[in-house]
């Protein structure tokens, strides 16, 4: 399969590019950027094209490997799709519910295979566990959190403007917590957010099932807050989830796993493609509303009481 790369920046230089090259079922063709000094760099990298425009680059390929914003993504990823090529995304799929609607009707309508990049989905240990967990008798409360600092400390992921919303712990880290939860403990009928003091975003669900989940998020913790761990308990005691260091191999081994899926469009086995991905995306956009809801309310109480002060 002919596959294309659009983005130059971290992810898509560390995780995209070496993967697609590296597979031998993909040619990969070249790469398309905003920033046309960075898409020559990569493509140099690896003896690809730089392609001048996004529709130069839809000409030659067969897929799309996106590693951009989601806000970009979303309307890039429609028109390829409308162009009948097969798109792999990354998460969020969009980052509003409208525009993740018209990418997944574009999916749909055309017929082309997508596959959504959820890295815990797709390392094949961790997929492997899942499994197991989801097999298991009696979980009735899952546990996530990924308390990160990449926001707070230098990190590659600085310059990425959409994670300096105060919501974007929630649509960054909040995919692969939904998912993992979601992939043991059943589809989720009812979730709830909030930020606790510290800032950090913490979900609460129940699943169809009966099960109950919780999650904390954060891209600005403090040092002592770390953590990145994954729990299930039941009747028949307690199922930890292992500790993959994503940095040091584990995302570029659970990329190679999400292009062969699809290359070989194989969806007997668990498969995240874009309706899946909307159905993520719906839960994020009630669990951001309820986040801004709670700001309102919060501002009209304060508003209030400083309208009071000063009267008179």
């Amino acid at each position: 399969m002919k596959i294309g790369l659009v983005g130059a920046a971290h992810w898509a230089s560390e995780i995209h590019a070496p993967g697609l090259a590296g597979d031998p079922d993909v040619t990969f063709v070249g790469v398309w950027a905003r920033d046309r000094a960075k898409a020559a760099a990569l493509a140099d990298t690896h003896t690809v094209g730089a392609f001048d425009n996004f529709d130069e680059l839809l000409d030659e390929v067969d897929a799309v490997s996106f590693a951009v914003a989601p806000g970009a993504q979303a309307t890039l990823a429609k028109r390829a799709a409308e162009r009948g090529k097969h798109v792999l995304l990354e998460k969020p799929i969009a980052l509003n519910l409208d525009d993740g609607i018209a990418l997944n009707d574009a999916i749909g309508n055309s017929g082309v295979r997508s596959v959504v990049f959820l890295t815990r989905l797709f390392h094949p240990r961790l997929r492997s566990q899942l499994a197991s967990a989801a097999q298991a008798r009696g979980l009735m409360h899952g546990k996530v959190r990924i308390v990160a600092n990449s926001m707070r400390v230098l990190s590659p992921y600085n310059n990425s403007q959409w994670r300096h919303d105060p919501h974007a712990a929630l649509w960054d880290l909040g995919p692969h917590a939904l998912s993992v939860l979601q992939s043991v403990l059943g589809g989720i009928s009812d979730v709830c957010a909030k930020f606790d003091a510290k800032g950090h975003v913490l979900l609460f669900a129940r699943h169809e099932g009966g099960a109950t989940s919780y999650a904390e998020l954060a891209l600005t913790a403090l040092d002592a807050d770390l953590a990145s761990d994954t729990a299930f308990v039941g009747s028949e005691g307690k199922i930890e989830l292992p500790q993959i260091d994503m940095i040091n191999g584990g995302a570029a081994e659970a990329y190679r796993e999400a292009i062969r899926q699809l290359v070989s469009g194989n969806q007997e086995e668990p498969y995240c493609d874009a309706s899946y991905g909307l159905q993520l995306l719906r839960l994020l956009a009630e669990c951001d509303e309820q986040l801004r809801n709670a700001h309102r309310a919060s501002t009209l109480t304060l508003g209030g009481g400083d309208q009071g002060h000063h009267a008179g």
